[in-house]
């Protein structure tokens, strides 16, 4: 309580001796500020906190308070913008203040230099009208413009009241000047900070909104780092490949076409190093059949060439060229086919080509992966779909590849290459070739027997029935190697 006093006379002090140092400011007549007898009373009015103040801003409690001394019909404490306008801080109609007040007005004689410590007389209902209050009784209006420390206006308090001359009016007003430019400079420097931080914390997002894009800008490059990486590996491993895959078939036939010449050779071992020849080069033709195919996806111009042809003779077909590779390899595996649509009601529109291309390839991988057991394939016709599909006990597909390996040059394990050879193009082929005939193709591990993998794949049903198919005789595509005479019935396992 003691230091709330001390400041207040401090305050009081500072107000007075601003006024001593000017003293031609004050009006001078007959009713002397200074002279009259009711000065010091007037003096304790002026800085007596009252209860109405208390829980106020300062501002407010300061035009509440020459509110209440002077009887004024309304009081507005206004600072300057920067567009030089006035905006009402404070407004204290009738002792009562209003909120909300956000208009400005405008006063163009408020800011010359001759206007500076001089009272100046206003045109109520200009003034009034521009900031929306309405009031009969004020006849008279009178403002003060309010200085920093360095002259500069930042302000005015303007004063509307019932009489033309009122001077004790003036003394008020010039007496809480000091207060109003202090708490004015106050609260411009206030708003200045807010704006900057306001200002610093727009920075602050933008910020952390262009560390966030750099952090997934970095993220996509690493990203996108590790794939070309893994392309590159992938690469080079398919040239790898496919240098092996070009060259073993080439030394085998230019080795056994040089034994060729020799003349004491018996005519069995004769056709035996024949048929050695023309397995490599129906080996070295796959591998460039792949590579066109390849080529051919690029072009886009695949899976579009649909025709009538019997599904069941392209199976029969499959299975023979199969059986005997499966036989000249000595591998003791069972080949089975199984079907359940008899022959006249087997006849589809589909691109013949892409369909059984996808077959060989998964039924090529079947064989090459798998050393012992059952190769089974086949389709049945579901919902509108034909769903193929083709079933080994080989080595399977390693946990979480299920998807990898069906992309370009990517085999389930690349140390499986020189093992099983391959150049990793055959199931991403197969994957094209279906979605360009709009089906679908997935793979998963077999869970009886706990090894092996099942490729299915399903296209959508076209039939036509009783119409002229293909002939018998045309070449479906060109077989693995030469057709056995094996034959096989529904559902009917063969060794």
């Amino acid at each position: 309580m003691g230091n709330t006093l001390f400041w207040k006379h401090m305050s009081l002090f500072k107000a007075i001796s601003n006024l001593f140092k000017n003293k031609d400011s004050f009006l001078k007549g007959s009713a002397d500020f200074f002279s009259s007898q009711t000065s010091s009373m007037l003096i304790e009015e002026l800085n007596t906190m009252s209860k109405e103040t208390i829980g106020l801003s300062s501002i407010d409690a300061l035009a509440l308070k020459i509110s209440k001394i002077s009887e004024a019909e309304c009081i507005i404490i206004a600072k300057i913008t920067e567009e030089n306008n006035f905006k009402p801080i404070s407004i204290c109609q009738q002792s009562k203040l209003l909120h909300d007040q956000n208009t400005e007005f405008e006063i163009d004689s408020f800011l010359t230099p001759e206007t500076r410590d001089t009272l100046l007389d206003l045109d109520v209902p200009t003034i009034l009208s521009q900031i929306n209050i309405r009031t009969k009784k004020a006849n008279h209006g009178s403002a003060l413009i309010i200085s920093d420390n360095n002259k500069t206006p930042i302000g005015a308090v303007l004063v509307f009241s019932r009489s033309i001359e009122d001077k004790k009016l003036t003394n008020i007003l010039k007496f809480f000047s000091f207060n109003i430019s202090a708490e004015l400079r106050h609260l411009i420097s206030k708003e200045k900070l807010e704006n900057k931080n306001k200002k610093l914390l727009r920075t602050e997002e933008e910020l952390k909104l262009k560390n966030q894009l750099l952090d997934n800008l970095n993220k996509n490059i690493s990203k996108a780092k590790q794939v070309v990486d893994e392309s590159s590996r992938l690469k080079s491993a398919f040239l790898a490949n496919l240098s092996h895959e070009i060259r073993t078939p080439m030394n085998v036939i230019m080795g056994f076409t040089e034994l060729l010449s020799a003349e004491n050779m018996s005519p069995v071992q004769r056709r035996n190093y024949i048929d050695i020849i023309q397995q490599n080069g129906t080996r070295l033709l796959q591998t460039m059949d792949s590579l066109i195919d390849i080529s051919r996806f690029q072009a886009k111009n695949i899976g579009k060439d649909q025709q009538a042809f019997s599904l069941n003779k392209m199976m029969q077909q499959l299975y023979n060229n199969f059986h005997a590779e499966i036989d000249a390899s000595g591998k003791p595996i069972s080949l089975k086919l199984t079907h359940t649509i008899s022959n006249g009601e087997d006849i589809v529109i589909l691109d013949k080509e892409a369909t059984y291309k996808v077959l060989n390839h998964l039924l090529d991988n079947a064989v090459k992966f798998t050393a012992s057991g059952i190769i089974s394939f086949g389709y049945e016709i579901k919902d509108n779909q034909i769903l193929f599909h083709v079933e080994d006990t080989g080595v399977g597909i390693p946990e979480g590849k299920e998807k990898e390996i069906f992309d370009l040059f990517r085999q389930g394990d690349l140390r499986l290459s020189r093992k099983f050879g391959g150049t990793g193009l055959g199931l991403a082929i197969a994957k094209r070739y279906v979605n360009a005939m709009n089906g679908q193709i997935w793979c998963k591990k077999n869970e009886e027997p706990a090894r092996g993998t099942m490729f299915k794949f399903s296209l959508p049903l076209l039939s036509k029935k009783n119409k002229e198919i293909d002939s018998p005789t045309q070449n479906l595509s060109r077989p693995l190697i030469a057709t056995s005479p094996s034959s096989i019935i529904n559902n009917q396992t063969l060794s």
